[in-house]
């Protein structure tokens, strides 16, 4: 039989024709896939806007601790002195509602001291430390002194090595706060002299730290702070709730001089030294004169013979007093200080207040840091604390929006629409009644009426409604306003008891604060019926292509078996017409 190296166009035609009409049921498979697909993208997407939704109806809870229903804060500056800055704050919501007019202000300043002048600035001094050393910004070895204990609590302190990559305490006076949590029991703290508390160890590890209250150790003992002091407890016996007090004298930098060095080289190792928390030393040259400066301002931090010592031995004599910053013979500084140490001081409407520092002041209005600008000094401005609700407001229209989103979302994916008389178009989730009475119980949820100790039972009683095309918006934003400025607690009560409906009738179908997921039920059996139909599919392709060979084969043997008897014929017709030749 001949063989076929190309099938005919005839018989090509012909099976191509064939396989369509034995494609149509993989057709109709993958269209349900195509839809199916459709539908699990819909599912997730109407899942999303009602989280969305959700997140705003949470926002309006006052439970929680982003709730955006509370009463801030906002701050401005008025009454100032012409073209200056003055001062800047800003206030927490505990901030009291007021007008703080600040006036007299003194600015804090560090205190400021200088050398000789030397001849070049950048060549060897021939200066040198030999054995000892300079310390700067505190004393030989630090040190610590329980000036008022507590008995049988606290009955002891004293000092130890700091730990790596932390500050040591900051000499002045610190209290060690204590007392009985109900749920925690006997706790303490480290407070400075400024009321603030200190981050310290938070238990043993010397890694974490916090300056929150924490337990005593069990049976009392030492607790190490890592930065430098030592808290003795009593065994646990006795305790009593209160405060002991300790002062604090930090250690200073150690810093070494050799004679190569230039006063460049100085200045480098001084400002390279470690210091303890507000102890540092900042130096730099000023006409070829070394000057150094307390980083801190105030006269509790004022650089002294207490905390620049000359080789080791607070002696009268060594680097410091060859370089002329401390007198010959002396312990004294040589020269009067190019600025002296000054607190900050002001009156707030007619008070006068002290301070150590210029900013981060939040203790001298309650619940406003207040930072005095570099431009203050015997100037004037008015600090206005008012309301703030705009956080509130933008909070409701964010509900108010997302609600419109979801509500249309779910009219257009559950309606059936009419083309004309014989034709409708149903949305994706039309055969879906879950969706359809979520939108209705959500028109519901808008409108009713919830009991609750405020003076509020409905959504319209604080300026919301719904108009004539089922679209939430405020329609009265005075009874709004009033309602946020006069009566916030009652709107909280009452939003409190209204978001928590629209919570619980979300979350059954995000799954998001609640057991069970109505989108995550649905679109896992999607997901099945598609691990179905993705396996007919496969089943459907493995049978066609397996067909369409079978026809291949069919119709090359038909097309062999035709080109054999064409071939024949032409052979008998070449045989005949020989033998009729002859005859």
């Amino acid at each position: 039989m001949a063989s076929v190296n190309q099938l005919d166009s005839y018989f090509v035609n012909l099976i191509n024709n064939l396989m369509t009409i034995e494609r149509q049921p993989l057709t109709r498979l993958e269209e349900q896939r195509s839809k199916l697909n459709v539908t699990v993208g819909v599912y997730q997407d109407a899942r999303s806007k009602l989280l969305e939704l959700q997140n705003a109806v949470y926002a309006l809870r006052s439970g929680n601790y982003t709730s955006a229903l509370t009463e801030s804060r906002n701050v401005s500056i008025s009454d100032r002195s012409s073209g200056s800055t003055v001062l800047t704050a800003s206030a927490s919501s505990s901030a009291v509602v007021g007008i703080y007019q600040v006036t007299d202000i003194v600015l804090a300043k560090a205190h400021r001291v200088r050398s000789d002048a030397v001849t070049t600035i950048d060549q060897a001094l021939g200066y040198s430390t030999g054995e000892g050393y300079i310390v700067l910004g505190g004393a030989l070895n630090r040190s610590a002194t329980l000036s008022q204990n507590l008995s049988n609590t606290v009955i002891a302190v004293s000092t130890s090595e700091v730990d790596s990559g932390k500050k040591e305490l900051g000499r002045g006076t610190y209290s060690i706060e204590v007392r009985n949590d109900a749920t925690a029991g006997w706790q303490f703290r480290l407070v400075d002299s400024a009321g603030k508390a200190v981050a310290i160890r938070n238990g043993t590890s010397e890694i974490e730290t916090t300056s929150d209250w924490q337990t005593i150790p069990s049976g009392g003992g030492n607790f190490d702070t890592g930065r430098g002091l030592v808290i003795q407890f009593g065994d646990g016996s006795g305790y009593q709730a209160g405060s002991a007090v300790v002062s604090f004298t930090s250690q200073g930098a150690r810093i070494t001089v050799s004679a190569s060095d230039s006063l460049l080289d100085i200045v480098s190792k001084i400002n390279a030294a470690a210091y303890a928390e507000n102890d540092g030393v900042v130096a730099s040259i000023i006409d070829k004169q070394l000057v150094l400066s307390a980083a801190s301002t105030g006269t509790a931090y004022a650089l002294s013979a207490g905390n620049v010592i000359d080789n080791g031995a607070g002696g009268t004599s060594g680097v410091l007093h060859q370089l002329g910053l401390l007198a010959e013979g002396s312990t004294a500084f040589k020269h009067a200080a190019i600025q002296e140490a000054t607190n900050a001081s002001f009156k707030v409407n007619g008070l006068m207040v002290t301070r150590s520092k210029n900013s981060g002041l939040t203790d001298v209005i309650a619940g406003v840091t207040l930072n005095l600008a570099g431009d203050a000094e015997g100037k004037y401005a008015t600090l206005n604390v008012i309301k703030d609700l705009s956080l509130a407001k933008t909070a409701i229209s964010t509900f108010i929006e997302k609600f419109n989103t979801v509500v249309s979302y779910l009219e257009q994916k559950t309606s059936v629409t009419s083309v004309d008389s014989r034709t409708y178009t149903r949305g994706a989730l039309a055969d879906d009644m879950a969706f359809s009475e979520l939108r209705l119980r959500l028109f519901s949820l808008f409108m009713n009426a919830y009991s609750n100790s405020s003076a509020y039972s409905r959504l319209r009683d604080i300026g919301l409604g719904l108009d004539d095309n089922l679209r939430a918006s405020i329609t009265d934003s005075t009874k709004l306003e009033q309602a946020l400025t006069n009566d916030l607690e009652g709107v909280q009560t009452f939003l409190d008891k209204v978001m928590q409906t629209f919570d619980v009738e979300l979350g059954r179908f995000t799954g998001t604060r609640s057991t069970t997921s109505y989108v995550t039920e649905a679109v896992s059996l999607l997901n099945s019926q598609m691990t179905d139909l993705n396996a007919d599919i496969t089943r459907m392709n493995t049978y066609l292509s397996e067909r369409e060979q079978y026809l291949y084969d069919q119709y090359a043997q038909i097309q062999a078996q035709l080109v054999s008897l064409t071939y024949m014929r032409q052979m008998w017709a070449s045989i005949y017409g020989t033998v009729n030749r002859l005859g």
